[in-house]
């Protein structure tokens, strides 16, 4: 084997593990770290490479999928049933690419018996043809599926298949349209050049629309989280107000008392009925604890205290006198707290035994910071990709940008936002510059 077939083969083995990578990663959560997928990645390139150059048939029909299951094993989160029924339908694609390959490779069974290798470099702008036909057909498997996380529009598909059918057809026609370089090598390692760029922006092409997919989406989800957001500001504004006028209620009750014991004396028992109604109505409010000297931080902690409550969660909250919060809009504050509060409320109800949420809320750095912390218990593994928590809930599409929003409304009010783990606790801390 010369060394222009050893470069091809390994090329080649990248492009089949990332290949099955971006497949599965499609429909199944990564379960290990991100520098240890570098590495696995890295060594299934390197088992499958070292057992093509052997050039044995039999070892290379047993060996490589024995590599690219562990693979997949070792990296994605998924059943048993399921990951075999995908990597099924994943080998099946990548045999029948093979074959696809001896075929327009005119490479004989007779070759293969003596070598057990083709020789990639005489046939290298097939090769380059069979392989993008391969990628072509994953992403078509990846768009066809209910099950697909990652997938763009149809509108959006169709304009990048009619791409790249385009260019697999000039390629199709270039090879059998009699065109021949003959020994000007020069002319070939051009015109290979550009065929591999061609390929490259093509599949680059397609993740841009991905890209723009999950921005529109993203999106769309934040623009809901935002609308429902601003209805319980409102919802709270008036809690506010309501909390608000009850001393005034309160000091006018002598008013009423008045009025009642007139239409007593006067035997009016609809009136008073009606008088004591009112007053009932008036003083139905939601009971607002004062935690501190911020009115909407106090009705977002009291709601929470009351969800904490019916949720049989203890909750625990010390705001520290003096904290500086006004310069934060009510919608920003309400949509960090809420989000952290209903993850802590959540995890902390599945853990029972008298589960406490503490908050805390002080001031740093001579009060030139503010400082909100919630610590919560939890139950289970938390998952992490890529720096990023990945939400377990049921509707993980809309509670899986919780965090994320509390960092970039962080971020907007000259802050940051950072979590950590210990002794089985979650610590969300929220830092926001005076």
């Amino acid at each position: 084997m010369g060394w222009l077939d050893m470069i091809i083969l390994f090329c080649c083995c990248i492009i089949e593990v990332f290949i099955l990578y971006d497949y599965f990663k499609n429909f199944f959560d990564i379960k290990v770290k991100k520098r240890c997928i570098k590495i696995i990645c890295a060594g299934a390139v390197g088992v499958i490479y070292c057992v093509n150059i052997l050039q044995n048939n039999l070892l290379n029909l047993v060996l490589i999928p024995v590599v690219l299951w562990i693979f997949v094993t070792l990296l994605f989160d998924a059943k048993l049933g399921f990951r075999f029924v995908y990597f099924s339908i994943a080998y099946i694609v990548m045999i029948a690419a093979e074959f696809l390959y001896i075929i327009f490779s005119n490479t004989t069974t007779v070759l293969l018996e003596k070598t057990g290798l083709i020789p990639v470099s005489e046939y290298f702008w097939q090769l380059l043809f069979i392989k993008f036909l391969n990628y072509i057909i994953f992403i078509i498997l990846k768009q066809m599926s209910v099950k697909s996380k990652n997938k763009i529009t149809n509108k959006l598909f169709w304009i990048y298949l009619c791409v790249s059918l385009s260019t697999l057809g000039t390629m199709l026609i270039i090879f059998y349209s009699g065109v021949d370089v003959g020994s000007n090598s020069v002319l070939k390692i051009i015109m290979t050049f550009f065929f591999v760029l061609m390929i490259t922006g093509n599949m680059l092409l397609y993740y841009a629309f991905q890209k723009y997919a999950e921005n529109l989406c993203e999106n769309s989800m934040q623009q809901l989280e935002i609308s429902y957001q601003k209805a319980e500001v409102e919802r709270w504004t008036k809690i506010a107000e309501w909390n608000d006028n009850y001393n005034e209620i309160i000091h006018n009750i002598s008013s009423y008392l008045k009025v009642i014991g007139q239409l007593a004396y006067e035997e009016k028992y609809e009136e008073i009925c009606k008088v004591i109604e009112k007053i009932n109505g008036q003083l139905n409010r939601e009971d607002i604890i004062e935690f501190g000297n911020h009115k909407m931080l106090n009705v977002i902690l009291s709601e929470y205290s009351y969800k904490a409550e019916k949720a049989g969660v203890g909750f625990d909250v010390y705001v520290e006198p003096g904290c500086i919060l006004e310069h934060i809009p009510d919608i920003d504050l309400l949509t960090m707290l809420s989000n952290l509060l209903d993850n802590a409320i959540l995890a902390t109800s599945q853990e029972g035994n008298d589960s406490t949420i503490v908050v805390r809320i002080f001031m740093q750095k001579n009060g030139k910071m503010c400082i909100i912390k919630v610590v919560n218990d939890y139950q289970g593994d938390i998952k992490e990709f890529n720096g990023k928590l990945i939400s377990t809930k049921k509707d993980a599409g809309i509670h899986g940008i919780g965090l994320v929003s509390v960092s970039k409304i962080a971020e907007r009010n000259s802050g940051y936002f950072e979590y950590y783990l210990c002794d089985k606790k979650f610590n969300a801390v929220i830092v926001l510059s005076v």
